[in-house]
């Protein structure tokens, strides 16, 4: 027993660690898919270290990176770290999360035991330790700047506990804290976190040698920030922040009920979708500051409570102006403020190790619900499915559709559009739901018009764009637009359709070149569908998916003449090129269909009958020919464009009428006697 009791901090790590060894089968889940799946620098540590200590967080992505105002080169720096020893392994970058985790408890631990008892610094650590709500922060990947954060500045303090450390402390202190800034900027709390600490100890902030180092961090974080050209894009405007302060009563409440009654634990509590009714979130917030206030009455040492609580405090309050921007009342956004709420604890129990033998009954209860919560994080749609079915909101409607309607993507792609469909089946009515709710959850908009083109439901597509936009306050940005203007195009509606593509300031699904293109293939206007062709980024063809749109719309004839039109240009390309053998395999290709409205194929065997000098044929293709160059001209540019001079010097000639067709057998004879140069 008494090894036991020495040893019992380790028991604790080794205990945190397999409580969240489950997390070993979790996949890369939310915005763990974006910041280290996507990540543009992650994927080459040495040759991206540069970048990554002069980039935005969020601007670091390969696709739609965005500047954020988050600078945290360390937090990138570690998932570097992770991907160039294991690689894409999601069981190694959440173990390193769960260390990270271990190294906050083992850290508040060490805090706590210079202010109370071994008894009383083992139940806050384990409070700190095995809160239910500090799930989504270790088993966010994303989130793992939160406990490097802490460390780190849990490691200054430890470092400057002394009211006169020595210099190597003060230049240690200096250093854990700017790394801990380079991981989140929340350790900017440290020196207000070590007056806490100084006001249990002392009454009153020691030393201030030790302030100094932390002040000097902080601002060599700042100079770094600057020579990044990190902005302050992060913070949100004034509207933001009313609609914000109308609803911090229930915020408020929210938080305090999940730190009383932590269930059900979910992601996506938004500050305009909040579940109904709101009064248990009042009666779980009042039962809080009911426990705080007899705490404070009650403590065994009221300073340190009160620390404590100033702690929690001061560390939550930044979290408002992440709900602010994102409007998400994250359960992360306890983590740091857990610390001060471990020492408020510590100095509510005290020594009483009756006491603390009876909370830790509590451990049976919160181990248990990790143990629900964990499986809820082994993928994105999981954790959304969770988080719809205990708290349904036009918020969770639209995050899961989301993710239902990504697997149907996935499954097209990998060739099973059967699966797909069904995917794409179950995303609509989630879509719906989340735009038919009050308010509704209008980032969901445009995937309402995709998942109905995803089914080839147009008229459904054009139906619903137009109820989104009209009944439903749907803004009008260029991805809606894009998609509304296509479903448009697929019914046939291109009076309707073209207006709203080409006011389009961006068009980042490319539906509006799309519909622009098919309009142009439509009316036969072969050039300005080409003119088209150099901005198409899509995977499939241009041709292949205009003609899939025209054919939609009811334009049959259209699609088979730009198919038509299109095989005629590769084969005159191949004889320009003088591979006349594939050229012709082309033309026979388009008998099938005899489409050849720009009469490039035309051209081609023209041409090649005059290699074949085969005069007569040439001449009946003459009969055909419609443009305004004479056909033998175009022929005599094609030939020579091919290296077969003789044959162009041949056009030419038949062009100056220098060429005729005799089938009269005794005229041939008349020629040849007469030195004419004869062609049979």
């Amino acid at each position: 027993m008494a090894l036991l009791k020495r040893h019992a901090v380790w028991v604790l790590l080794i205990a945190t660690v397999l409580v969240y060894a489950p997390l070993a089968s979790a996949g890369f889940v939310w915005d763990d898919s974006a910041l280290v799946e996507d990540n543009a620098l992650t994927g080459d540590l040495w040759g991206n270290l540069g970048a990554i200590f002069t980039t935005d967080l969020w601007r670091t992505l390969r696709l739609a990176g965005a500047d954020s105002g988050y600078y945290r080169p360390l937090m990138l720096l570690s998932l570097a770290v992770d991907r160039a020893l294991f690689g894409l392994s999601a069981p190694a970058h959440h173990l390193h999360n769960v260390l990270w985790h271990a190294l906050c408890v083992a850290s508040v631990w060490a805090v706590l035991k210079r202010l109370a008892s071994p008894e009383a610094a083992l139940g806050g650590a384990a409070l700190f330790a095995f809160h239910p709500v500090q799930v989504e922060a270790v088993a966010l990947i994303a989130s793992r700047n939160d406990a490097m954060a802490m460390s780190l500045c849990m490691a200054a303090l430890l470092l400057l506990w002394d009211e006169r450390p020595s210099p190597w402390r003060l230049g240690l202190a200096t250093l854990s804290l700017l790394a801990g800034l380079l991981s989140k900027e929340t350790a900017v709390l440290a020196p207000l976190m070590l007056g806490c600490l100084d006001l249990v100890r002392w009454g009153r902030p020691r030393g201030w040698l030790r302030y100094g180092a932390l002040i000097l961090a902080a601002l060599a974080f700042v100079g770094m920030r600057q020579a990044a050209g990190i902005g302050g894009e992060v913070l949100p405007d004034s509207a933001a922040w009313e609609v914000v302060l109308e609803r911090i009563h229930t915020v408020l409440g929210i938080y305090g009920s999940l730190l009383v009654w932590p269930w059900p634990l979910t992601p996506a509590r938004h500050i305009l979708w909040l579940p109904e009714p709101e009064w248990p979130f009042w009666v779980g917030g009042v039962c809080f500051l009911a426990l705080v206030a007899y705490g404070v009455h009650r403590a065994k040492d009221r300073r340190l409570v009160l620390a404590g609580l100033v702690w929690a405090a001061l560390s939550f309050a930044p979290t408002l102006i992440a709900t602010v921007d994102k409007g998400l009342m994250g359960e992360r956004y306890l983590y740091f403020p857990m610390a001060g709420l471990a020492m408020a604890l510590v100095g509510v129990v005290g020594s009483e190790v009756k006491l603390w033998k009876g909370l830790a009954l509590l451990l049976i209860p919160a181990l248990v619900a990790i143990e629900l919560r964990l499986p809820d994080w082994q993928d994105s749609r999981g954790l959304w499915q969770a988080a719809h079915d205990s708290e349904p909101t036009a918020f969770t409607a639209g995050g899961l559709a989301w993710y239902v309607y990504d697997d149907g993507q996935t499954l097209s792609t990998s060739g099973d559009p059967k699966a797909a469909t069904a995917e794409y089946q179950k995303a609509l009515p989630l879509f719906v739901f989340a735009i038919e709710n009050d308010p509704p959850y209008r980032d969901a908009c445009t995937h309402l018009i995709m998942v109905h083109l995803a089914v080839d439901d147009p008229e459904g597509a054009v139906e619903r764009g137009t109820w989104g936009m009209k009944e439903r306050g749907c803004p009008p940005i260029p991805e809606t637009l894009g998609n509304y203007g296509l479903a448009l195009a697929s019914v046939g509606r291109w009076s309707e359709a073209l207006p709203v593509v080409s006011g389009l300031t961006r068009d980042p699904f490319q539906h509006g070149l799309l519909v622009m293109a098919a309009n142009e293939a439509r009316l036969h206007r072969y050039p300005g569908y080409a003119s088209l062709e150099p901005y198409w980024k899509g995977s499939k063809s241009l041709g292949a998916q205009t003609a899939k749109l025209l054919r939609l719309s009811g334009e049959e004839d259209a699609a088979l003449d730009l198919q038509g039109w299109l095989q005629a240009r590769e084969a005159l390309m191949l004889a320009s090129q003088g591979q006349w053998e594939e050229a012709l395999k082309v033309t026979a290709s388009m008998q099938a269909h005899g489409r050849d409205p720009g009469q490039q194929a035309l051209l081609v065997l023209a041409a090649n009958a005059l290699r074949q000098r085969d005069m007569e044929t040439f001449q009946a293709f003459q009969g055909f020919w419609t443009a305004e160059s004479t056909l033998a001209q175009e022929c005599a540019r094609l030939l020579r464009a091919s290296g077969d001079e003789a044959s162009a010097t041949l056009a030419q000639a038949w062009d100056a009428g220098q060429v005729h067709v005799i089938t009269d057998p005794a005229e041939l004879e008349r020629l040849r006697a007469e030195g004419a140069e004869v062609i049979e």
